[in-house]
């Protein structure tokens, strides 16, 4: 059964499956992922199934819902996908475990107030997209990604330079592959106190992008903030371990 699990810096804090019922996500207690920060809406969002795919919602939340960077107000899940929710976030799996029989589903009631807006560089350039129509702008639903998507002539791929790692090589075959040492993560880290999530590397358009997330991450020797556009050949460095990036033709 698909699972969501709740993320704080390198914290895992919760993973709820997703079961018969929606997933509700927010402030209030009866909500089944409780994210106490003000930051978050009462009612901020939720994610169901719709048959064959798993959707997340965003519940007319005051400082919007993004999957893997970009605000939405509906879309449909992939493996690996990441959602933010305030300064939490939650990666969605496709494999997981059983959902509580206890829990209800929260009924979608628009959140009336009491929300702090989210005060920080990254949240304001991304909801500025939504204003100047870099973004979708709310309301705006998102056409539904098909999971048979046109294969892309070159696919990214990644080679460990130094450190250590699971294995040599890997290839990122996903929307998003995720470095660290928790479950969730398919670029595995190796040592006591590496993050569970350090950085994600996902696919823009034809090429990728890498975004600190758990960790300090340098691209070329520079720190980066935020989400950055990957060259051929660049050299990425997280938690003890250097990656070099490649595009390459699909495996046949």
């Amino acid at each position: 059964m698909p699972k969501l699990t709740l993320m704080f810096d390198d914290r895992e804090l919760q993973e709820c499956a997703i079961g018969t019922h929606p997933v509700s996500i927010g402030r209030l207690p009866d909500n089944l992922i409780v994210i106490d920060n003000p930051a978050v809406s009462g009612r901020h969002a939720r994610v169901f199934r719709e048959g064959n795919h798993y959707v997340v919602e965003d519940l007319q939340s005051t400082n919007g819902t993004f999957v893997n960077e970009k605000p939405i107000v509906r879309h449909v899940l992939l493996d690996h996908d990441v959602v933010l929710v305030g300064k939490h976030s939650l990666v969605f799996s496709q494999l997981g475990g059983d959902q509580p029989e206890a829990a209800a589903a929260a009924p979608f009631v628009p959140d009336v107030g009491g929300t702090m807006m989210l005060d920080t560089i990254r949240h304001k350039s991304l909801l500025a997209g939504i204003e100047t129509g870099h973004g979708k702008a709310r309301g705006a639903v998102d056409v539904p990604r098909t999971t048979s998507p046109v294969a892309p002539s070159l696919v990214g791929s990644v080679r460990v330079v130094a450190g250590k790692s699971a294995a040599d090589e890997y290839t990122l075959a996903g929307v998003t592959s995720l470095i660290g040492k928790g479950d969730s993560a398919q670029i595995k880290l190796k040592g006591w106190f590496k993050p569970k999530i350090a950085a994600a590397l996902a696919r823009k358009g034809d090429g990728y992008t890498v975004t600190s997330m758990g960790a300090k991450t340098f691209v070329n020797g520079q720190q980066i903030a935020g989400r950055h556009d990957l060259r051929n050949g660049d050299l990425i460095e997280v938690s003890g371990l250097t990656l070099e990036f490649r595009m390459k033709p699909p495996a046949h």
